[in-house]
């Protein structure tokens, strides 16, 4: 996603530029949380 922040907690090594490593993943400061919620769900 274009709004990927890397999460520092992480070691350099694991920043791959996926969501999952996004210091905003699943949390509200996430544009698009309601994508993630929503495939929880399917």
């Amino acid at each position: 996603m274009p709004c990927f922040e890397f999460n520092p907690s992480l070691a350099t090594r694991q920043d791959d530029g996926r969501c999952v490593h996004c210091r905003k993943f699943l949390t509200l400061e996430c544009p698009y949380i309601g994508h993630f919620v929503s495939e929880e769900y399917e």
